[in-house]
């Protein structure tokens, strides 16, 4: 009875410990100076997708991944990991640069389909992937570096997708079981560290729901609930095999390696968006691990999808339901957590209408904000927080019972094509990162090792080659793919060899000396044959490392690329000298929410705008496509945010007056994707509307006339159209959670009152009729004002024209057809002049409408300065005259 009173007080503590974490905690610590405990783990990590290449040599299967990369315009610029950094053939060569930093760790994956090509241990072993294996995991061992090993880092064999429909099918926890106990059987006397799965959270989110990873899909709903469920299922299952079959042979550890971003209130004062933010964390990181060291979801999971269920009319939720039996199996299937961390997020309530749409975002009922104080090394969606990497590390202490961690994922990309190897902002982002960890070792977090992302420059999934995360830059034009150190190496070996920061004096020193090797570097990779002929010093280079100059340095200083840790209340100074840090920040004074208000929604301040903080729509994370910022009017307007929108323009060659057409189809291309990731939810005219105003810049302007003008476009026309869902397998083993056939009894929560009727899914048309109306009434405008003024050169003297087309320029539009039934012209004169219309006349009346729009109050004015200059037009017309005829006088 004793014992039984201690088990139940030990699960009262497992299952309440998030009770203890304190959101209100805002100490104020400098820089932290000290070592890691003894034995710390310091590596580096890579994928085999992303690294290998070699897809289809030596009997290797095509991976979901293959077949989604081959599809044209999946990926960024069509790229794929056929080859990439031909880890296949040099992985004797990397093994070399680990053994140069003296990493204690490798974590890398093994590929299903090398080992298993049509994914089903009983058809066919591939016996060349498992030499391969062999080989790199005894190089390892005999250079002192342990082999950490993912079973599943998002390459499912094809035939599995194409035959079974993936992880949506409950079938993959077999198969995956068979796959993972072969590694065990063959590699597992050498292996010790076991991660089943590399970041669920974005197979299922971003390969289910939205559609934007392999293999595609965009089950919308219920999708990620279901491949969710069935990852959940096959990581316990392979735990239990290795807990039965091998652990007391191996003595090894099983682990999931599980992403997420820290979700901060943005007011820690108000209860709503303390729960906003839980909300977040519990549907990011929760929704695997409290399953695995629990048994079961979160419960803010079950009641939030299944009220929103019931009130779609569902019978049951659309989250799946684990019977009790599968709660015990699962619960406490991790022998240690393997934690990826890139960036923080400011959380809000935001409550979305069951109207909506079933989706996993708005499920949630929240909304993403990020600061636009916090540095931002180029990559759209990866802010540099260093104090939400500690905050997350004591939320999983307090929430799970302090496991062990492993960090398996941390590091920083550049979002350019950049071969300048002196990368400054990497430098500081391990320096504060390492340094927070050092941090929430200090705080009792279990943390035993360490995993910067990622050893080389690889293939980064949908983003292609366009964003580098790597230590040793890989040169991707040379087919040998060279690799070369960039600065950031020798500063991250410094740390390994120090154990972590020993003194103030010592680390300071560690940035500069490393900035000076990678001189040799450059000049290394300056000499390559195959860059140096492509003109890619005065092409690529140079606007893209200016760029990222304007991106990082707020105060517009290009004499030194260093990302700085900006407090949000300030412009701070550089971070060498600064070392009091707020731990978190609070947000900016004027941030939505703040000042401890009982509104649920803070997102609308008085003109309903964002202010300060702004919104991140919901999708994309790191390997994984992060959230894209979408930056407000302040941030455009910056001296960040405007250079950043001007590069847009810096290849776009204006001939005369006008733009030539392949260079609009350019810029268009261009700007189709700033208004998607800056204005997702604004008609692309209204965008240019607002960008208009950013500058004076006068080929911006014209050419934003021009299109606007001849070539409107809405945001549909950009988002593309969504793939219908592919048709329903008839699986020889059903799955009993499959939302089309749960039992009324399963739902998690009463369902609310009858649904009302679904919206319409009637299509959208790509132009809406107001702007149909505007682009006519611009076409009549600029022809108005045409006409006026070939009257008036036809007859100078006749002052009835320019009061008629100054008339015209200033009354309503209403009354604009009036006016051109008074001018008495015919239809086809009028058809044969707007054939005829300049293009300058056409730009120059566009932007008088469009000034008096934007300013009523100014058209006066205007008109006057019109008038005034039409007069000095005409009088100069006449004296002209007047001395050509008495020129021709005088020659008589």
């Amino acid at each position: 009875m004793m014992l039984l009173k201690v088990l139940q007080s030990v699960l009262l503590v497992c299952v309440t410990a998030g009770e203890d974490f304190d959101w209100t905690k805002n100490e104020k610590t400098s820089f932290y100076y000290a070592t890691f405990p003894t034995g710390f783990s310091w590596g580096a990590g890579s994928s085999a997708y992303q690294t290998e290449g070699a897809w289809n040599v030596d009997g290797k299967g095509a991976s979901i991944w293959d077949a989604f990369a081959h599809k044209a315009g999946k990926i960024f610029l069509n790229g794929t990991g056929d080859a990439s950094c031909e880890g296949y053939y040099k992985f004797k060569d990397d093994v070399n640069l680990m053994k140069d930093m003296k990493l204690n760790h490798y974590r890398f994956s093994i590929s299903w389909p090398r080992l298993l090509p049509t994914g089903l241990k009983s058809e066919r072993i591939n016996e060349k992937g498992i030499k391969y294996y062999d080989d790199l995991i005894n190089l390892l061992l005999d250079n002192k570096i342990t082999p950490v090993v993912t079973l599943y880092h998002w390459d499912l064999p094809q035939v599995l997708q194409e035959k079974y429909g993936g992880w949506q099918n409950v079938s993959m926890v077999t198969y995956f079981n068979d796959f993972a106990n072969l590694c065990f059987e063959r590699f597992g006397n050498r292996v010790k560290y076991w991660i089943t799965f590399n970041n669920p959270w974005s197979v299922a989110v971003e390969g289910y729901e939205t559609g934007e990873h392999a293999p595609g899909l965009k089950l919308r709903g219920a999708g990620a609930y279901r491949a969710a469920h069935h990852i959940i299922k096959a990581h316990a299952k392979v735990w239990h095999t290795y807990d039965t079959q091998w652990r007391s042979k191996q003595k090894g550890l099983v682990g999931i390696s599980l992403t997420a971003d820290w979700g901060e209130p943005v007011d820690i004062t108000n209860q709503r968006d303390i729960e906003a933010a839980e909300r977040y964390i519990q549907f990011y990181l929760g929704w695997f691990a409290t399953p695995i060291f629990n048994g079961d979801y979160p419960q803010v999971m079950k009641d939030y999808i299944g009220r929103k269920s019931g009130q779609q009319g569902l019978g049951a939720s659309r989250l799946p339901v684990f019977s009790p039996q599968e709660k015990t199996y699962i619960k406490g299937t991790c022998d240690f957590l393997g934690l990826g961390h890139f960036t923080t997020r400011y959380v809000t309530l935001k409550n979305y209408p069951s109207g909506a749409g079933d989706s996993y975002f708005t499920d949630r009922d929240l909304v993403e904000l990020v600061d636009p104080h916090w540095p931002d090394p180029g990559s759209e969606w990866l802010y540099s927080v260093p104090w939400g990497f500690r905050r997350l590390l004591n939320f999983v202490k307090t929430q799970y019972g302090n496991p062990m961690i492993y960090v398996t994922e941390n590091g920083v990309s550049e979002k350019v094509l950049c071969t300048d190897l002196c990368d400054d902002w990497r430098m500081q982002y391990f320096r504060e990162y390492i340094n927070e960890l050092l941090k929430a070792v200090k705080d009792g977090v279990n943390v035993k090792g360490y995993t910067a992302w990622s050893l080389l420059d690889n293939f980064e999934w949908d983003e292609g080659y366009s964003e580098r995360f790597g230590l040793y830059y890989v040169d991707f034009r040379n087919k040998n793919k060279p690799r070369y150190p960039k600065a950031s190496v020798q500063f991250y070996k410094r740390i390994i060899s120090s154990n972590g920061f020993p003194n103030q004096r010592e680390v300071e020193s560690w940035k500069r000396k490393s900035v000076e090797t990678c001189s040799t570097s450059n000049q290394l990779l300056a000499a390559d044959p195959l860059i140096g002929h492509m003109e890619m010093v005065t092409e690529i280079v140079v606007p893209t490392v200016c760029t990222l100059c304007i991106l990082i340095i707020p105060d517009g200083n290009l004499t030194e690329l260093e990302v700085r840790m900006v407090d949000p209340q300030e412009d701070g100074p550089d971070y060498d000298g600064f070392e009091d840090e707020a731990f978190p920040p609070l947000p900016p004074p004027h941030s939505p929410g703040q000042g401890g208000g009982d509104d649920g929604d803070h997102l609308d301040g008085e003109n309903g705008e964002v202010s300060q903080l702004v919104d991140v729509p919901a999708a994309k994370r790191k390997g994984v496509k992060r959230p894209q910022p979408k930056l407000d009017s302040q941030r455009l307007t910056s001296d960040r945010g405007l250079p950043a929108l001007r590069t847009l323009f810096d290849d776009v060659h204006f001939k005369g007056k006008g733009c030539e057409a392949e260079d609009l189809r350019l810029l268009i291309q261009r700007m189709e994707n700033w208004a998607h990731r800056l204005f997702p939810k604004m008609q692309f005219e209204d965008f240019l509307d607002r960008v208009e105003k950013l500058g004076n810049k006068k080929e911006v302007q014209t050419c934003l006339k021009r299109i606007r003008l001849d070539m409107p476009l809405t945001h549909e026309d950009f988002t593309g159209e969504e793939e219908p869902p592919p048709e329903p397998h008839v699986f020889g083993d059903l799955d009993p959670f499959n939302a089309t056939a749960f039992p009324a009894d399963l739902i998690h929560s009463t369902p609310a009152p009858p649904a009302q009727p679904p919206p319409s899914t009637s299509p959208v048309s790509s132009l809406t009729e107001e702007q149909h109306r505007r682009m006519e009434l611009n076409r009549q405008r600029a022809l108005e004002r045409k006409l006026a003024r070939q009257q008036q050169r036809t007859d100078p003297s006749d002052s009835q024209t320019l009061d008629s087309s100054s008339t015209s320029s200033s009354m309503p539009v209403d009354d604009l057809t009036s006016v051109s039934s008074a001018n008495n012209l015919d239809s086809s004169k009028a058809q044969d002049e707007q054939e005829d219309l300049d293009l300058e006349q056409r730009e120059q009346l566009d932007e008088l409408q469009e000034k008096r729009d934007a300013e009523p109050s100014a058209e006066a004015a205007q008109s006057e300065r019109d008038e005034e200059e039409e007069e000095e037009r005409r009088a100069s017309e006449e004296r002209s005259g007047q001395e050509r005829s008495e020129d021709g006088d005088e020659s008589n």
